[in-house]
């Protein structure tokens, strides 16, 4: 036990700290109490190192701030102490809150039930079995997979066994450094207020965290390993969603390390995909993803797809299909207009090729769900980030479209639940996440590899490709260009530069972009739209280009839905617009920029070309502009 004399001592070198400005006041304050609380004695050694080593910024990254629950749960780097990071403590609490939340959210006489998955990631199996011991030593009853598995199919599972909550140890695509706790609530979707808050109240009233052994849970039926009817049953369910019998065709399939061999490869196996090469040098599971470009098992980025490709070339493979660590999100790669180019689509393009390929199937009657989309008016979910491309397709069929949701699956499962699963026809992000079906209520790579494996074997049969078949998309809806910009601000003082701009965007929004003028401002924040410039109200801008703050006092129009941290900016010409919003999940701030140009420009082959080039040198003028405001917003 430490004495009061060694106490005051450290407490007098975090004092120096804090008068040097290299911890926050927050962080001072953490660390003195994991210093003298008993509930955190056994990291006490630990912290005591860090601070006679003077290792005060790490100790202002770990423990500035809890660690929140964003739009995928908690999320972050790993290190032995802090409270802003993922460790024995941290995910202790996590699962120690939800259990005892649990507890106050269920009726009473309720045995609560939580189904457990963890990806392949660096302590991810150690993370979960943490957990699982945590919950049943607090009265849950725990169902355990043993070994990884994708995201997805804990979904599933909470759904199929009714359980009352379900953990995801997993950093979906996030650097090696990374891991996370994602929580499931008994829909099978990530938990929603009033959950997400209740959980993380409970979460910080934790100090005991209480502990059985795992062998003591699985004899005494409190822990309850599941096995291979579960891995079964979840394939069958995605296998389901076949709407082509069409199969010939050659696929080259990656997980990136990750979890993928557990549901995308049975998927296809399952459903006649048989061509199918898988990449062998990223097929083990590792949670340092060595065998991936900068380790970055991202599907979303070109690069992770790169030794898939040069696989493909050298077997003659009509696509390539890739997964993130824990398989929910899909990656896509076909071939491009040169004997051996290969292009790599992104999140936007592929969403457009699944809804197009799923109404013509479902809702044109050409498949074999036509018959249950007869019988409920079908719909479509996408996110406020994701093209407008999917709209212009759905409307010509007569499909309705929610395209407003916030970012995170989260919101489009709830929303499925609200709309009623029989008229469900997709859910679409553009971070390459997809859903179809009832049998989940998180996006799923497998789903998204099986629906694009078939239109790919369709294509092929009928002596077309892909890539023909998106220019013919956007030749008939308009040519519509999106591309998203991550700024990284890590730390406490990234922390503060997205508010800045947050704020800044809010206060004093840009006067143009890319020579059009901005007209509106969605303040998702707070609720409210507000006219930026034209129709007769026009605000002042200032000698910087930047609108004033006056524009806060035009008339505004509400905006329904959950609020949240997010700004959408329209531009003077129609289907031009820029959002902004800080990541749920990662230090970053992220800009999605969109255009569009009309179908009457872009019909015919010589006038796509010309749409191509004239929208990417529009866009590029944008992001040039929003770089330069950018710069001003972060040094002001």
């Amino acid at each position: 036990m430490a004495t009061a004399d060694d106490t005051a001592r450290l407490t007098r070198l975090l004092d120096a700290a804090r008068a040097g400005n290299q911890i926050a006041a927050s962080t001072q304050q953490a660390v003195e109490r994991w210093l003298t609380d008993p509930a955190y004695a056994p990291y006490r050694a630990e912290l005591v190192r860090h601070i006679e080593q003077g290792k005060f910024r790490e100790l202002d990254d770990a423990f500035w701030m809890t660690l929140p629950f964003g739009t995928g749960g908690r999320r972050g780097k790993m290190y032995p102490i802090g409270t802003n990071v993922m460790n024995d403590r941290t995910v202790g609490e996590s699962a120690q809150g939800l259990a005892d939340y649990l507890h106050r959210a269920l009726p009473s006489g309720t045995e609560p039930s939580c189904v457990i998955a963890h990806d392949t990631r660096h302590r991810s199996e150690e993370f979960a079995h943490l957990s699982a011991r945590a919950l049943a030593a607090n009265g849950v009853r725990v169902f355990l997979f043993r070994g990884f598995r994708a995201t997805p199919q804990l979904s599933f599972a909470v759904r199929q066994l009714r359980a009352s909550a379900g953990i995801v140890i997993s950093a979906s695509h996030n650097p090696p450094s990374d891991n996370g706790f994602k929580c499931y609530w008994s829909t099978g979707g990530q938990v929603l207020p009033p959950h997400d808050a209740g959980i993380i109240r409970c979460v910080a009233a934790v100090r005991e965290i209480r502990v059985i052994a795992l062998d003591e849970g699985l004899r005494d039926g409190r822990i309850r390993w599941l096995g291979p009817d579960d891995d079964e049953a979840y394939v069958r369910a995605v296998a389901a969603q076949s709407l082509s019998t069409a199969r010939s065709v050659r696929l080259v399939y990656t997980p990136l390390h990750g979890a993928g061999t557990t549901s995308v490869l049975p998927v296809l196996g399952a459903a006649g995909f048989h061509d199918v090469h898988i990449v062998e040098s990223q097929a083990t599971p590792d949670g340092s993803f060595p065998n991936v470009a900068n380790h970055s098992p991202n599907p979303e980025q070109p690069a992770a797809l790169r030794e898939a490709i040069e696989l493909a070339q050298a077997v003659g493979a009509d696509m390539v299909l890739a997964s993130d660590p824990d398989a929910d999100r899909i990656g896509l790669a076909v071939p491009g207009e040169g004997p051996r180019s290969w292009m790599t689509l992104n999140g936007n393009q592929i969403a457009a090729l699944v809804a197009d390929y799923i109404v013509r199937r479902r809702v044109a009657g050409a498949g074999r769900g036509s018959a249950e989309a007869a019988r409920a008016a079908p719909y479509i979910l996408k996110t406020l980030v994701t093209t407008e491309l999917i709209t212009r397709i759905a409307d010509a069929h007569g499909v309705r479209v929610r395209g407003d949701l916030p970012v995170g699956f989260k919101w489009i499962a709830a929303a499925i639940d609200e709309e009623g699963p029989a008229g469900f026809l997709l859910g679409a992000e553009e971070s390459h996440g997809f859903l179809t079906g009832d049998y989940a209520r998180d996006k799923d790579a497998a789903v998204a590899a099986l629906l694009l494996a078939e239109l790919g074997a369709e294509l092929k049969a009928a002596g077309g490709s892909v890539r023909e078949h998106l220019d013919a998309i956007y030749r008939r809806y308009g040519y519509h260009i999106e591309q998203t910009i991550s700024k990284t601000m890590a730390g406490r003082a990234g922390m503060e530069r997205m508010e800045r701009v947050m704020n800044t965007l809010r206060t004093h929004p840009p006067h143009e972009l890319g020579g059009m003028q901005a007209a509106e401002l969605w303040d998702y924040g707070c609720g409210e739209v507000r006219e930026l410039a034209g129709s007769g109200s026009a605000v002042a801008a200032d000698a910087a280009g930047h609108h004033d703050a006056i524009a806060r006092r035009a008339p505004a129009r509400p905006i329904a839905g959950p609020r949240v941290d997010q700004l959408l900016i329209t531009l003077g010409q129609p289907g031009w617009r820029v959002i902004a919003r800080p990541s749920g999940t990662e230090p970053k701030i992220k800009f999605y920029l969109f255009g569009v140009i009309p179908p009457a420009q872009s019909e015919s082959a010589a006038g796509l070309v010309n749409a191509k080039r004239l929208a990417a040198d529009t866009l590029a003028g944008v992001l040039n502009d929003l770089e330069a405001y950018m710069a001003k917003a972060v040094s002001a």
